[in-house]
């Protein structure tokens, strides 16, 4: 089976695929490949939110991260602290949770034996490097309302 290749980035180097990212290369390597996954996700909202005449702002998508990196460190992530009614305040409820189930998707793996493979699911200071990078991104973006 091929492996998977998002958007025609390259593969992970050899030593990286066994373990989860050590170096700040493997690092930024395994960002480069997850970020564009959350974008992926946050373009479907927006474009469902628009259906919806709601459109979501810089201020939104600071809110949504916020809160995603207070579930990181196990707080109580308020993601919806902007909206302007009910209906917005779902939408990015609903865009907060599926963000916050990436880090559970996304598994790294460790050979234990030569019949053996660990999965491990993302460490939080990994996510909460994806999240910085994602709020680059979302910062220079030209998709949402100022």
């Amino acid at each position: 089976m091929e492996p998977f290749v998002y958007q025609g980035l390259p593969e992970l180097p050899e030593s990286a695929k066994q373990r989860a990212p050590r170096t700040p290369q493997e690092r930024q390597l395994e960002i480069s490949r997850i970020v564009p996954r959350l974008v992926a996700l946050i373009d479907e909202h927006r474009r469902a939110a628009a259906s919806m005449n709601i459109i979501l702002s810089q201020q939104d998508m600071q809110c949504v991260i916020e809160a995603l990196k207070e579930h990181a460190r196990n707080g109580n992530p308020q993601p919806a602290t902007a909206a302007r009614d009910e209906v917005h305040a779902y939408v990015l409820q609903r865009l907060f949770e599926e963000l916050s189930e990436e880090p559970s998707n996304i598994l790294f793996t460790t050979k234990t034996s030569p019949d053996t493979v660990r999965y491990d699911a993302m460490e939080s200071a990994f996510w909460m490097e994806c999240l910085n990078e994602l709020e680059k991104r979302l910062r220079n973006s030209t998709k949402f309302k100022k």
